[in-house]
């Protein structure tokens, strides 16, 4: 098993973001976007946590992630990755 990442929630209010999504940081105040569903993640869903990450750096000036279990479809990861939206798959969130 690779170094698994430690995270720890945040609350959304302070970035505006619905209460839905899930946002947390690690230790080097990085922000991940917490996508944990048992389907696919689609073009659609990837559209949406496109919006959020964009919403996230232009206000803390940092970077964004994808943490999550759940498979990514190959374009939708393409589209992610061209964005600057890293993903990771080994997390724990305390």
């Amino acid at each position: 098993m690779k170094n698994e990442i430690k995270l720890r929630f945040i609350s959304n209010s302070e970035l505006g973001i619905p209460t839905q999504t899930k946002i947390a940081v690690d230790d080097r105040r990085a922000y991940y976007i917490i996508k944990n569903i048992k389907s696919r993640i689609i073009m659609k869903d990837g559209k949406k946590i496109l919006e959020i990450a964009k919403k996230i750096k232009t206000q803390k000036k940092t970077d964004v992630f994808l943490a999550t279990t759940a498979p990514i479809c190959s374009k939708t990861r393409e589209h992610l990755k061209e964005n600057k939206i890293e993903t990771i798959f080994d997390y724990t969130v305390s």
